[in-house]
């Protein structure tokens, strides 16, 4: 009986929560109908045209129905964009799926809009002379004289010593960015300290010092209305927009965006004010790493823009690699953020130099080693170092045997001894020579694009790629993880491996999403074709092209649809955009990623 009475009474809060559910949904959804009008190009731009117009409207001040008073003020600007903030805010809490999606479409899309915010921004960020004034000759020049990585001011590099300077160069490789040394024309033009420094405070903003704290209501709700928008352009906005057309802002306009949002974002996590406006901090800081992903492929920015917040408070290397590891190892078990100068090597690692960079990984490794020592665990040669018998002719095969299952165990001494291509044992003692042999020949001939499980690039640096043809391989798949192992041990030993990867690929291992303006690292020719395409002033039906991908695996064609019926669905004037970007997509995240 009692157990009747329970079941029912389970059922009926089953019935009720779902009732719930529904009826939440049905308001959801009404609301979202009601508020339609509202990512409608049309009724922005009737909003625009009377706060241009100066048109007065009509407010209440005053509910009380005795009491009510009308006044009459002018629509502005800054009204305009405060609603619009709110309403971002409003359409991400209705519905979580797709968030603000339509309205930020319907505002990245409408000429002039975003222009028009950033005037606004700019006015309050630099103030009416910084919005006239014009950068001094030298950071254009300097701006657009080399692309690459290029961070190490004149000062640092005479401070800096062998061994980072060789770290810098091992890193510099594996992700496929020019080293400083290549970069004359950028050296050239920082011929002293003093100008350095100068170019250090041109981009630190005094408005942005403070962080989320430091600004006020206004400035925060345009901020984040310009960041969610202008985040948004970014992800479609190809190259020759971005720098042949300069679309939708110049070069300089970029490089004060840039600049106003480095400084903010690093002063918000340095004084810890980032947890209390989270949703601003989210927005600014994905902005401000497009334009930094953007400049590291195609130079806009000099290298002291990312630097410049962070020129008098970083703290030592050292300091800043234990903080880093101790954040880290605080956060077990805890749902609570990174915090304060940690932060900062996570989201912003850019405004530290490069070469910093590197030593803050030799420490961190140092740090490793040392843990490693006091567990007792083998880190050097001698007794319980791993032996491993590797034969000439096999090294790859013989290499991915006997290491790949040692998982984290790898981090351990190994001790190589070889085999001749005769089958007779090679004298010699293995102090360190022979492990470093091993690691730089395994890597050199699975690298190789004649071993089939990597292939190099369309674009001229010959970087490479998984190919699309190693799923096929047997244990492929498994091989490309166990080199990333390789990979892996090459640096914690301080081994240098002549190849770069790919950016595309880098993006990938970091789990970051790629977009259309990538592909030109990736396929040169293909990004193109596309551009000749999205551009195309003619009838793109005439090309007859669908929504299809046609791909050779294995020497059988396989035909690809980058959207479900892509073989029946035309590419037209009014689609091509959608066909260049599932185009794009399926090169940079579905065929990359097995």
């Amino acid at each position: 009986m009692l157990h009747c009475i329970d079941d029912r009474a389970t059922n009926n809060t089953s019935i009720t929560e779902e009732a719930d559910t529904n009826d939440s949904c049905r308001t959801k959804t009404l609301f979202m109908d009601l508020l339609k009008p509202i990512y409608q190009q049309w009724h922005l731009r009737k909003l625009l045209i009377l706060a241009k117009e100066d048109v007065p409207c009509d407010r209440e001040t005053n509910h009380d129905l005795d009491q009510r008073q009308v006044k009459r003020r002018s629509l502005k600007l800054t009204d305009i964009i405060c609603f619009y903030y709110y309403m971002l805010r409003i359409f991400s809490s209705l519905n979580p799926s797709i968030g603000p999606l339509p309205i930020l479409n319907m505002l990245s899309f409408t000429p002039g809009f975003l222009v028009d915010l950033w005037g606004t921004l700019e006015i309050s960020i630099f103030g009416q002379t910084g919005q006239k004034s014009q950068e001094p000759e030298h950071v254009k020049q300097l701006a657009g004289s080399s692309s690459g990585e290029q961070i190490s001011s004149t000062r640092q590099r005479r401070n800096t010593k062998d061994t980072p300077k060789k770290w810098a160069n091992v890193l510099h490789k594996i992700t496929g960015k020019s080293n400083d040394a290549d970069d004359t024309n950028l050296s050239d033009s920082l011929t002293s300290e003093n100008s350095n420094d100068d170019a250090l405070i041109l981009w630190d903003i005094e408005t942005m010092r403070q962080g989320s704290e430091g600004i006020g209501k206004d400035v925060m709700h345009m901020l984040h209305l310009f960041c969610a928008i202008y985040g948004h352009l970014l992800l479609v906005l190809d190259d020759i927009e971005f720098y042949e057309k300069q679309i939708p802002f110049t070069l300089e306009q970029q490089r004060k965006i840039a600049s106003a949002l480095n400084t903010f974002v690093y002063n918000s996590f340095l004084q810890n004010s980032g947890s209390g406006n989270k949703p601003l901090i989210d927005v600014t800081v994905r902005c401000l790493n497009l334009l930094y992903e953007r400049d590291s492929r195609h130079r806009f920015c000099p290298s002291s823009l990312w630097l410049s917040p962070a020129r008098t408070g970083r703290i030592p290397i050292a300091a800043a690699a234990r903080a880093h590891e101790a954040a880290f190892a605080s956060l077990v078990g805890t749902t609570s953020g990174i915090p304060t100068r940690s932060s900062v090597l996570t989201t912003v690692p850019h405004v530290y130099p490069f070469e910093e960079r590197v030593q803050m990984f030799r420490e961190f490794i140092e740090l490793d080693k040392a843990s490693r020592r006091a567990n007792g665990e083998v880190s050097g040669p001698g007794p319980g170092s791993i032996e491993i018998v590797i034969r000439r002719g096999h090294i790859v095969e013989d290499g991915y045997r006997q290491l790949n299952c040692l998982r984290s165990k790898l981090k351990s001494c190994i001790h190589v001894s070889f085999v001749s291509e005769c089958g007779l044992p090679e004298a010699g003692l293995d102090y360190g020579g022979l492990s470093k042999e091993f690691l730089t020949d395994l890597s050199k001939a699975a690298f190789s694009p004649e071993y089939g499980l990597f292939t190099q690039t369309s674009t001229s640096d010959s970087s490479i790629i998984p190919s699309s043809s190693a799923k096929l391989l047997d244990n492929g798949i498994d091989m490309i993880e166990f080199l990333g192992r390789v990979v892996g041990k090459a640096l914690y030993e301080g081994i240098l491996l002549d190849y770069c990867f790919s950016q595309v690929f880098v993006q990938k291992l970091l789990g970051r999403y790629s977009f259309l303006d990538e592909l030109s690292t990736l396929d040169s020719e293909l990004y193109r074709s596309l551009m000749q395409l999205k551009h195309y002033d003619g009838d793109v039906e005439e090309l007859c092209l669908d929504f299809t991908l046609t791909e050779e695996l294995g020497g059988k064609r396989i035909v690809h649809e980058l959207r479900p019926g892509g073989k029946n669905i035309s590419v037209t004037n009014e689609n091509k955009l959608h066909y260049v970007h599932a185009m794009a997509d399926y090169k940079l995240n579905r065929q990359v990623c097995y």
